[in-house]
């Protein structure tokens, strides 16, 4: 499924989805890619196609790929 993020502040993602297809209920669990970031947290609000999600954790990619490149 694809959107756009809309803002990002503290731990809150607020997202606009382009194709509201699937039905997610609240508090479901989410694991969302925004370019080398991978956000994983919990719908706090989903209603039409806006979701707020409150992100447990993120994780950049980029960093990572170096670290394992490193680490061989």
């Amino acid at each position: 499924m694809e959107g756009l993020e809309i803002s990002r502040t503290g731990c809150v993602l607020e997202l606009d989805l382009a194709d509201r297809g699937r039905e997610f209920s609240h508090g479901a669990l989410l694991e969302i890619e925004s370019g080398p970031v991978l956000y994983l947290g919990e719908l706090q609000q989903g209603s039409g196609p806006g979701m707020v999600v409150l992100v447990e954790h993120s994780l950049d990619r980029t960093k990572l790929a170096s670290i394992q490149e490193n680490w061989g």
